[in-house]
């Protein structure tokens, strides 16, 4: 599928939605939809949160028919949310945002060395090759902002399969 710039920015702040499986995923004040969450991703011990949405209702459609899978990774929830979502923020911005700071700094004292990725990084990467063997026929969009850009990178980094 091909999308204006606009309409993948749309794509990619679906990421901070609530979505349940089998909902339905809209851009351009729902008139287009890109697809149906057919996985809600919600790891608490390492913060990952994804949608994997693939372009059919996964009630009704085998893996195999798939042609088209976009995975939402999602950023770092907001300190803001601190009284309400405690335990996101604490997974998001001390476990995984503090060992990526951490590292950054690293890398400036140690320019080419390779630095271990976060557990938000590795439950990510395990997600879309999870997805890929699933939807092996499928065509994929990742996105990701803040944090989950990084996961998404990581991830993509990681594929087990190239076709």
């Amino acid at each position: 599928m091909g999308y204006s710039d606009k309409e993948n920015v749309d794509i990619a702040q679906m990421e901070y939605r609530s979505y349940k499986e089998g909902d339905p995923v809209k851009i351009n004040n729902n008139g287009t939809t890109i697809g149906y969450v057919s996985k809600v991703v919600n790891d608490k011990k390492t913060g990952e949160q994804a949608f994997i949405i693939t372009d059919g209702d996964p009630k009704v459609q085998k893996p195999s028919e798939v042609n088209n899978v976009t995975v939402l990774y999602q950023g770092s929830t907001s300190p803001e949310k601190i009284g309400s979502q405690a335990g996101e923020v604490k997974r998001d911005w001390w476990d995984n945002n503090k060992q990526i700071l951490n590292n950054i700094e690293k890398s400036y004292k140690k320019p080419n060395t390779i630095f271990d990725p976060t557990k938000q990084m590795k439950s990510s990467a395990k997600t879309l090759n999870s997805a890929m063997d699933k939807y092996s026929n499928a065509r994929f969009d990742v996105y990701g902002h803040s944090q989950a850009s990084s996961n998404a990178q990581y991830a993509l980094h990681w594929i087990q399969k190239i076709s």
